[in-house]
């Protein structure tokens, strides 16, 4: 009996040791507090060979950040203080070996000849402000949920469909700490 529950328990911890390998190395995230606003810098280090392939075969994508801002409650869920949701899109010609990359938040449009800046604007986020720290009060905890929604070819941003379809990909967590001077 003994036995059974020792392999048990070697089988589950590997499982767990092997999801949490897999977990640190999908993203990096990076919260900093200036001027009172909190900055986000994230990268999506696994999703770069699938977006390589997919914009290097002729196929439009497009990306949508999401950033979830919360209060963790210890009896009640936690609740959401602000969600921000930023679009790019990477529309490729094949003809003119061209990439168009569209902010699709902001508007901003630019072309590049080679698909790995494409891709690098698609999986990675620098500086982006997520939130006034006037938002949040000192004495709460506030968790950041960082998530990346991918589709291949043409997706609209207002449309709800594809929100169904498609849950997104859990890019982490990061705790939001204020300090006196955030205050």
């Amino acid at each position: 009996m003994f036995k059974l529950f020792q392999t048990i328990m070697i089988i589950v911890l590997s499982f767990s040791t092997a999801w949490a390998g897999e977990r640190s190395d999908m993203s990096e995230i990076h919260t900093q507090t200036k001027d009172g606003v909190v900055y986000c810098d994230v990268q999506a280090f696994q999703q770069e060979a699938y977006i390589l392939k997919v914009i290097g075969s002729g196929s439009p994508m497009t990306v949508f950040w999401q950033f979830d801002v919360k209060q963790v409650r210890d009896y009640w869920l936690d609740k959401q203080v602000v969600s921000v949701r930023l679009g790019r899109q990477v529309i490729p010609d094949l003809v003119t070996q061209r990439w168009l990359m569209r902010d699709l938040s902001g508007g901003v449009v630019r072309h590049t000849t080679e698909a790995q800046e494409a891709m690098r604007f698609l999986t990675g986020l620098t500086q982006v402000a997520v939130l006034d720290t006037s938002l949040l009060d000192g004495a709460n905890t506030y968790i950041l949920k960082v998530q990346l929604f991918l589709y291949e070819g043409e997706a609209e941003e207002d449309s709800w469909v594809p929100l169904f379809k498609n849950w997104g990909i859990d890019m982490g967590n990061a705790p939001l700490l204020l300090t006196k001077e955030d205050d």
